[in-house]
């Protein structure tokens, strides 16, 4: 893989780029179009998406350049259809398309006292807050323990969570599934990322770890609007025992871009009883 990689996120039409990525990523045979003998083009062209979602091409032109429309949702729902979107890329291509401004996040955020008292009460479950841009806030003993201590062993750029997926050795080590569980994270971060994009810390997440890992980058041209759902992760311990914890997320609701993020164990037995190599 080249590491002639671009630094910065190319932001000027999100809608306009997901539109472009998925219908490249469809065969015609896939949405019942017979494949005419010596075609060369990957995926569907302009004309055969708005023909699809019953729109004309000049229109669809338009949208996919990013020509700062504002589609109607049933232009929208037509062009789901026509690119096979399952419902949560269906959910995303609305949240593209709609534009709303969104508050953005604290410049300083910090862990409150009483989301620290939670965390606590949490133990033996690993537990961690995050914030708008995935910083980690805060942490319980055991998460420390898990994951790793992010107060003391981590500089203050590395004490972020899409960071920990993507950069930290101890990702690749603990995650069974390592590679799935990073590109479902950065693909999660786009959305997140969506919701905020005049908001230039979150491009500078980006731009740090796309230098740090050049894989990264692969990822999120992907577009990934769908990743695994299932909160079941496989953890590989220091002794070597791998465990499956389930993931629970709950939202602040008067800050709902922090979030705390918890785990229980999927095997006999409390966490309580796990080992950890000392």
């Amino acid at each position: 893989m080249t590491t002639d990689v671009p630094l910065s996120v190319r932001t000027p039409s999100p809608l306009g780029e997901f539109l472009r990525t998925r219908r490249k990523q469809l065969a015609p045979e896939e949405v019942g179009i017979k494949r005419v003998k010596g075609r060369r083009r990957v995926g569907l062209s302009r004309t055969e998406v708005a023909e699809l979602a019953n729109i004309s091409v000049a229109y669809y032109d338009l949208i996919e350049r990013g020509r700062d429309l504002r589609p109607s949702k049933s232009v929208i729902d037509g062009l789901a259809r026509a690119l096979k979107l399952d419902a949560d890329g269906r959910s995303h291509l609305h949240a593209l398309a709609s534009g709303a401004p969104s508050r953005r996040p604290q410049p300083h955020e910090e862990l409150t006292e009483e989301l620290e008292e939670l965390l606590d009460s949490l133990d033996p479950n690993p537990a961690y807050v995050v914030g708008a841009r995935w910083d980690v806030l805060g942490a319980n003993h055991t998460a420390c323990r898990l994951f790793t201590d992010w107060e003391s062993k981590r500089t203050k750029r590395e004490r972020n969570l899409l960071w920990f997926y993507c950069c930290d050795p101890a990702a690749r080590s603990l995650f069974v599934d390592w590679e799935q569980e990073a590109a479902d994270q950065l693909a999660l971060f786009r959305e997140a990322y969506a919701r905020h994009p005049d908001d230039p810390s979150f491009k500078r997440v980006l731009d740090e770890i796309f230098k740090a890992n050049p894989a990264t980058v692969e990822w999120w041209e992907r577009h990934d609007s769908d990743p695994r759902r299932g909160r079941t992760k496989r953890i590989r311990l220091d002794t070597g025992q791998v465990i499956q914890l389930r993931q629970l997320v709950l939202q602040v609701l008067d800050e709902p871009d922090i979030r705390v993020i918890s785990y229980f164990a999927d095997v006999d037995g409390d966490l309580d009883d796990i080992e950890f190599d000392a």
